[in-house]
């Protein structure tokens, strides 16, 4: 893989690494000479040793062809696997020597691997046929904790059929054909081994497959490194203190995990002794160690050999050759600390001269790839994705540093995870750093609520005033949102009303416009825990007159083609808002605010509609209403809105005529509009060409006409069938029906003025 810079400076670290070795290997094979078992299989019966012919051609008849997994896709091709299967519950081994038999084979393919504490579980009995073979894969993870992958071969005439196992740029060759009626061979290999079925020359291969799994109570071990550890942990504190250094050191494991499998518990030979040993010397000087998967993602040009939008993960399907790669980026996830658990600490970025050994992912193979095909004046162009596990190194004292580089949220998770097992000083020293750190003008990104909810919830628990004000004025002021309400709502108890006082007013002035009704409500949340309090007081009485003040900015307007709209990227004061604002505003004595606020709210309808949600904020203010015009004069509002609109109920059109709105002026349109303004014809039929008959479809469509369409598919060319319909009244019927709906509403809600004009309107829709 190319465009990536290592670690070459840590030759002494690598050099130690290098050298650990354990029992153990990749894979592991062998035969023994034993009791055969008594295998019965349903619908087939007990099976002889060596298998003759006649049962072999038996058990095909009673299996099943077996399949592959390409990605999440389970398939059948007999071009790729030519294998037959019986499930499990079919397959019955035993014998009075059979559990000793296997006892043995299990310890032997343990010891191999040099993974003590798996347990076997048969997951099928397969038949390889003449011509049968597996093309070279990878073994997914059939279950949680499954490692590795255990065949055990029974005697059977024939030839061919080598199983070929690879790892790292090894390769063996196993050869588990049997002629002894009392040998059995096996063969045992790690999940993430490539290996394939050489094809069957002659005769039958006959195996039972069984999953090896990690037992809870058993881990990994390595043999004691006491000198490797002491050297290695030299190494590491002279690598912490030198002020040039790398973030961290990322280590690459030689096997492969997914993000379920990866733990302490699960990493496997070579990489279990590495993490032992790489852990305490870690501990011994000073330094934090976490597993990983490094995400790559590369880009670049390709030479197309016949383009196939292709995704797979084994690379070998896609025609193309690189040309240039343009862009690498590499990232780590999926984290797994060496206690057990997986901390969330999100997306942490890969830099250059963090990667170690050098030249571990050069010879990689994607896990993924895509091929674009060339489009204008580019050319076709490709997408590679790969996956490997690491062990990931940084000084302890700089943690919070190193999970922020992917975010704020993994290291506002790493001080939560310190307050709750850490002393109080400790944990309001890393609340201060976190807010010290926190990004100031990433507020736009999507997550940034809520982890500013986050923190509000950390710093309030951790019980320190003083830092949580600091993070109002210093981040949340830059960047507020209504998604933080219920945290600060939360944290009550813990903000400082002289803070407040200074905090709340600013917000309402600095982004009323854009979040009016949830500043409202946050403002009238926190009044209804606190207010009584002089302090308090003063707080939510400064805050309601900058609302008041800065209510223009909710309505905000920009001109579109002659029309007013409401500005993107603002709040409604919607019904809620109307409500919060005038509540406030009277229960702190500001009626001339109010009242100021009525009078604009009733001349501007972009933030507030004053047909449906006037009269709904109304109706909650029924109850409250302060002193001043201001409830009456909303209510006038609402009601002369509506009377306007709804006193009486829609006539039924008089004739077939309908609007002749129609945006397009080809001769197609005109002959439309024609028909819309016709008094008397309700039908019409174009007939005209299929890119035409959509042409004026799309009109209709686009441009609301009551028309409804249909094509005739007679005669040629085909006819549009245009039929007027009612559409428009239907749709004037249902917002007159809302209207009186809304007047009801405002009669009980009124105030000075009689509501004889709306009850007599209420009374005519009857």
């Amino acid at each position: 893989m190319e465009m990536i810079e290592y670690n070459e400076g840590l030759k002494p670290l690598e050099k130690l690494l290098g050298e650990i070795d354990r029992p153990g290997d990749y894979c592991t094979h062998g035969s023994l000479y034993v009791p055969m078992p008594l295998l019965q299989v349903e619908g087939v019966g007990a099976i002889s040793f060596p298998v003759p012919a006649v049962q072999a051609e038996a058990l095909v008849a009673a299996a099943e062809r077996a399949p592959y997994g390409k990605g999440a896709r389970t398939l059948v091709d007999s071009g790729v696997r030519n294998c037959w299967q019986i499930e499990p519950k079919r397959v019955h081994p035993g014998g009075r020597a059979w559990a000793d038999t296997f006892g043995r084979i299990l310890a032997l393919a343990t010891e191999g691997l040099g993974c003590p504490g798996l347990r076997a579980e048969l997951y099928k009995l397969l038949v390889y046929e003449p011509g049968g073979f597996f093309v070279s894969h990878r073994d997914t993870e059939k279950e949680d904790g499954m490692v590795a992958t255990l065949v055990v071969a029974f005697p059977a005439a024939g030839s061919g059929g080598d199983l070929v196992i690879r790892h790292q740029g090894r390769e063996t060759v196993v050869d588990m054909n049997l002629s002894e009626p009392s040998e059995l061979a096996y063969a045992a290999f790690y999940a993430d081994c490539e290996h394939e079925i050489l094809p069957v020359t002659d005769g039958y291969r006959i195996c039972l497959v069984y999953n090896l799994i990690l037992t809870e109570s058993e881990s990994l071990g390595a043999p004691d490194y006491g000198a490797q550890v002491v050297a290695l942990a030299s190494v590491l504190s002279d690598w912490s203190r030198d002020p040039d250094r790398s973030k961290k050191i990322v280590w690459l494991l030689e096997h492969d995990y997914s993000a379920a499998g990866l733990s302490f518990e699960t990493l496997k030979n070579m990489d279990a002794a590495v993490a032992r040993v790489l852990g305490a010397a870690a501990d011994r000087s000073g330094c934090a160690m976490h597993a990983a998967l490094v995400h790559t993602e590369e880009t670049g040009s390709a030479e197309d050999y016949g383009y196939d939008d292709w995704d797979s993960g084994s690379g070998d399907d896609a025609d193309f050759e690189v040309v240039e790669v343009i862009e690498v980026t590499n990232w780590l996830d999926s984290w797994a600390a060496p206690g057990g658990g997986h901390p969330d600490y999100g997306r942490v970025p890969v830099v250059d001269g963090e990667l170690m050994p050098p030249g571990g992912l050069d010879d990689a193979e994607p896990d993924q790839q895509r091929l674009h095909e060339a489009t204008g004046n580019g050319g076709a162009t490709y997408e590679r994705s790969y996956l490997h596990a690491a062990l990931v190194v940084w000084p302890r004292a700089e943690t919070l540093d190193v999970l922020a580089q992917g975010g704020i949220a993994g290291a506002t998770e790493f001080v939560a995870e310190e307050h709750e097992a850490a002393d109080s000083d400790h944990a309001r020293s890393l609340a201060a750093r976190l807010v010290d750190i926190w990004p100031q003008k990433e507020w736009r990104d999507r997550s940034w609520h809520a982890n500013c909810s986050r923190g509000i919830e950390l710093l309030h628990s951790i019980g320190d005033t003083a830092l949580l004000s600091r993070f109002l004025r210093e981040v949340l002021l830059q960047g507020y949102a209504p998604e933080v309400n219920d945290a600060l709502v939360a944290a009550s108890t813990s903000l400082d009303p002289e803070v407040m006082r200074e905090f709340l007013p600013g917000l309402a002035s600095a982004h009323f416009g854009r979040s009016s009704a949830g500043i409202l409500d946050l403002t009238w949340r926190l009044c209804e825990r606190l207010a009584g309090d002089e302090p308090w007081d003063e707080v939510f009485r400064a805050t309601a007159h900058a609302a008041c003040d800065s209510l223009p900015l909710a309505f905000a307007r920009e001109e579109s083609r002659g029309r007013t709209l409401f500005a993107p990227g603002r709040q409604r004061l919607g019904v809620e808002g109307v409500r919060d604002l005038f509540r406030l505003a009277w229960r702190f004595g500001l009626e001339s605010q109010a009242d100021e606020a009525a009078e604009l709210i009733a001349a501007r309808s972009e933030g507030v509609s004053p047909d449906r949600e006037l009269p709904q904020a109304l109706e909650r203010l029924k109850n409250v209403r302060g002193g001043g015009n201001a409830y009456e004069t909303l209510w006038r509002r609402a009601a002369d809105f509506l009377l306007a609109r709804s006193e009486a109920p829609p006539a039924p059109p008089s004739d077939w005529a309908i609007s002749d709105n129609v945006s397009c002026k080809c001769e197609h349109c005109k002959e439309l509009k024609a028909f819309c303004r016709d008094p008397v014809a309700t039908v019409h039929r174009f007939s005209v060409r299929g890119d035409l008959r959509s042409h004026l479809m799309a009109r209709i469509d686009e441009d609301r006409l009551d028309i409804s369409y249909e094509e005739e598919e007679q005669g040629r060319p085909y006819k549009l069938k245009c039929t007027k319909n009612r559409a428009s009244f239907e749709r004037r019927l249902e917002e007159y029906a809302e209207d009186v709906e809304e007047m009801r509403r405002l009669a009980a809600a009124a105030a000075k003025e009689s509501p004889d004009r709306l009850q007599a309107a209420v009374g005519r829709a009857g």
